[in-house]
């Protein structure tokens, strides 16, 4: 009678535990697991999948209380990680755009016109801030003094839309604290021929500004804005944003991201700031840990040099459009090698900003000068871009030798007509490579460093307009801006994969991106996503 009891009570346990509390079925589950890509329907028991397979075979965890979905063929996938954005909050400002295309000219008499009309409608000391055509930058009658004629009493930035460089007037620089004596390391205020600033600041001048912003306004506002940001990206099935610190300080990020938890986990890169003789990389000691369930902080970032929109990535030959420019690196060895050295003793990854030939010889060797290749083959140092990371087939076999991530961002490549005046003829057969990569079994992850769309990201990465042979496959997109992603943070065994025991983080599509035409993926939206078994943005499709 007591044993019999036992069972009883023993099989109760075990049955009460396989009940699950959603099961979705009657799907097309893309699960990211190269072992079994496809599924019918899973089950998810509190914060993880219990079981993923045929209809029939989930539909045995249905218990008295499961959530039952039916997704009437629907696709689902696991929710994408976007391992490169850049998070903040928009200081208030008058903003304006000449043209709803980014990449679109802006010349600076129409510029110049605007920027007088507005003056005349906003109060005096309203920031006024615009987006640039990065070519503006090479314009030196375009500056502080030419601001100042217009705008005398109204702070005016004119941001590059790559995020390296800016033109401010004397009211902007002003405001940010920026003189004479100002100087930033890895970063450049420029200054004319008299020795005076002409407004023009690039690299880790530019970095700063995000930065400066955020510290002068009240975190409402800025709570505010970040989880507008995080409600954007759950309605677009992300599920982990990995957010590069350059619109924070340090104690700043960590304080809004302790106390706050949104619909999105959230990993925090350090972003040491520089002042004008090193990097500020103590700013992170005693924050490299857990700050909630959701939200982290680990890794640090560098930015080893700028773009080639600028010229500013650094070559080992000049570029195409430009003889005698070859770019140039923010930081010299002995500070890169601070830097590892630093990112090795706290026990953190190692994440750079490097998109130049020459720049990545340089990590390469930076990181030999430490440690023998064997030494750093578990740490996943990470390449962020790595434009020219591929150029002959040595290169290959070093990326692999090092363990390295490429973590690339499709929305670079969509400027074929920039990158084949940069680069050449020659160079632009091996520029941002991605099919090379993944058939020598290198890891890619996939993060947006700008439109936080995962599927204009997939497009992009499918088509690959600037170098085609490079393109990937849907199918290979969406495991890089998974798996992949998960793997560059050392979470692929908690998520990435739709797979039995792991995070139930996934989305259920409007569409299917995997069959619709190229031209219809960015209209692409989650219909239900969950993260963690808890369903954080939903249009009641079911």
């Amino acid at each position: 009678m007591r044993v019999s009891f036992l069972f009883l009570l023993l099989l109760a346990v075990v049955t009460t535990y396989s009940q699950a509390d959603y099961i979705l079925y009657n799907g097309k589950i893309f699960t990211s697991d190269k072992k079994r890509l496809w599924a019918e329907a899973l089950a998810i028991k509190g914060e993880r999948i219990l079981a993923v397979g045929g209809n029939a075979e989930i539909l045995k965890s249905k218990g008295s209380s499961t959530k039952l979905i039916n997704l009437d063929k629907r696709l689902v996938v696991a929710g994408f990680n976007d391992a490169h954005a850049h998070v903040g909050a928009l200081y208030p400002a008058r903003r304006f755009e000449l043209s709803a295309d980014p990449f679109a000219p802006t010349p600076w008499q129409i510029l110049r016109d605007s920027i007088v009309k507005i003056v005349n409608q906003v109060p005096r000391g309203t920031f006024i801030i615009t987006t640039i055509d990065p070519a503006l930058l090479d314009d030196t009658t375009v500056r502080r003094k030419a601001l100042d004629s217009i705008a005398p009493q109204n702070p005016v930035m004119m941001s590059a839309w790559t995020g390296h460089g800016k033109i401010l007037n004397s009211a902007a620089l002003k405001f940010f604290g920026f003189d004479m004596q100002t100087e930033f390391l890895g970063g450049r205020l420029d200054k004319d021929a008299d020795q005076q600033l002409t407004g023009l600041i690039e690299e880790y001048a530019n970095f700063r500004v995000g930065a400066e912003f955020s510290r002068k306004m009240d975190s409402s506002t800025i709570i505010r804005n970040i989880k507008g940001y995080y409600e954007q990206t759950a309605a677009l099935g992300i599920t982990t944003v990995q957010n590069m610190c350059t619109q924070h300080f340090a104690k700043q990020a960590v304080d809004l991201y302790t106390t706050h938890v949104f619909p999105c986990r959230v990993r925090l890169m350090a972003f040491p700031f520089t002042n004008n003789t090193r990097l500020l990389l103590d700013d992170w000691n005693g924050f490299f840990h857990s700050l909630n369930k959701m939200n982290y902080v680990s890794g640090v970032k560098l930015v080893l040099d700028g773009t080639p929109v600028e010229r500013l990535a650094c070559l080992r030959q000049p570029y195409s459009d430009k003889p005698g420019a070859y770019g140039r690196l923010n930081f010299d060895a002995p500070t890169l090698k601070h830097y590892m050295e630093f990112c090795l003793a706290h026990k953190q990854q190692i994440i750079i900003h490097a998109v130049g030939d020459s720049t990545i010889t340089t990590i390469i060797r930076t990181m030999q000068s430490l440690h023998p290749a064997a030494f750093w083959k578990n740490k996943r140092v990470r390449i962020e871009h790595g434009e020219l990371a591929v150029v002959q087939t040595e290169d290959i076999n070093i990326l692999k030798q090092f363990g390295i991530v490429i973590v690339q961002n499709p929305t670079h490549l969509g400027l074929p007509q920039i990158i084949s005046k940069r680069f050449g003829s020659t160079r632009i057969n091996y520029v941002q490579p991605l099919r090379s990569l993944l058939d020598n079994n290198i890891p890619l992850a996939i993060g947006s460093d700008g439109p936080f769309n995962p599927y204009v990201n997939i497009m992009l990465a499918t088509i690959h307009p600037d170098n085609p042979k490079e393109a990937i496959s849907r199918e290979e997109a969406v495991i890089a801006y998974t798996y992949g992603s998960a793997y560059a943070e050392f979470k692929e065994d908690e998520k990435g994969t739709l797979t039995k025991g792991k995070l139930a983080d996934l989305a259920v599509l409007s569409q299917d991106i995997f069959n619709v035409s190229p031209d219809k993926l960015p209209s692409t939206e989650s219909v239900l996503t969950f993260i963690g078994g808890k369903i954080v943005y939903s249009k009641n499709v079911f």
